[in-house]
Formats: structure tokens, sequence, C-alpha cells
């Protein structure tokens, strides 16, 4: 799970919310060739990402491609920040990341089960957020999204 420093859990209910999605995570599988789904997510941006192991050659290679000034990526692919590039893998988006075969490839919690401190900071350009918002018990930005499984908290 990648954590930053400006991203406490949510309490004794932050760490509830956690254990809920590694459960989900972890139901139905039976071995390595039966992951089903490739994360979870219960923060904000690059904080909380939840990353099975099995998928870090795969996203290890996609980041590389990506920073690389001389990418073989097409131009028309837009540049993106790396917390993005880690999401939009985890969710199956990515062109070179595996899609999910049963539909939903991520798993969240309902409501952000991570405090952002430093939560008017963001890695888009240009980009500024009020103080208060992306905190504890805010909605999860990808809840309602079809290629997520909820995990109520």
């Amino acid at each position: 799970m990648l954590v930053e420093d400006d991203f406490p859990l949510c309490g004794a209910w932050g760490w509830a919310g956690v254990l809920g999605v590694m459960t989900e995570l972890e139901r139905g599988r039976t071995g390595m060739a039966s992951v089903k789904r490739w994360g979870g997510f219960v923060g904000t941006g690059g904080s909380g990402l939840i990353i099975h192991h099995t998928l870090l050659p795969i996203l290890t290679h996609t980041l590389r491609l990506h920073a690389s000034m001389h990418s073989s990526l097409p131009p028309s692919l837009p540049r993106r920040p790396t917390d993005i590039i880690i999401q939009d893998c985890l969710l199956g988006a990515d062109p070179l990341c595996p899609g999910a075969s049963s539909g939903a490839s991520m798993v969240i919690t309902s409501r952000l089960v991570m405090d952002h401190i430093g939560g008017d900071a963001s890695t888009a350009k240009g980009r500024k957020y009020d103080l208060d918002k992306w905190r504890c018990g805010w909605r999860h930005p990808f809840h309602g999204r079809p290629e997520v499984t909820v995990v109520p908290v």
C-alpha cells in the first residue's frame, strides 16, 4: 500500500475500511492465477493505493514508459501525473495494464478513510483544492464507477 506522510488514517473506522478492502480483494482467490482485482484505493491522489504484487512488474514498466523522454508511446497519449497513471492501471483504463475479466478491477471504500493534511495541493498542473476537501469521510471520487467494487464504511 502506498501511503504519503500527509495522509493519516481516519482512526479505527479508517483502519476497518482498509481491512474491508483487503478482505474483498482476497475474496474468492484460490491462487496466483485467480487474481480478479489488481488493487484497492482508500485515499486520494497517490496515497492509499493498494497494489497486488503480481501487477508491480507491469506497473513499473508502464511508469517508466510514461516517464521516458524518448517514450515509444504515441504522442497523442496525454502526459499524466504518476498517481493518475497508477489509478488508471488499477482501473484497467491504461492500455498497457491488464483489464479485469470480471468487470470490477479495483476495490474502494465508500468514503475516504485517509485524511489529507496537505489537501490544497495537487500533482495536476495548475490545480488547487480547498483545504477542507478530500478529508476523512468524503465520498470516494470513484464511487459509482462500474469498474469498482465498493466497501461501505
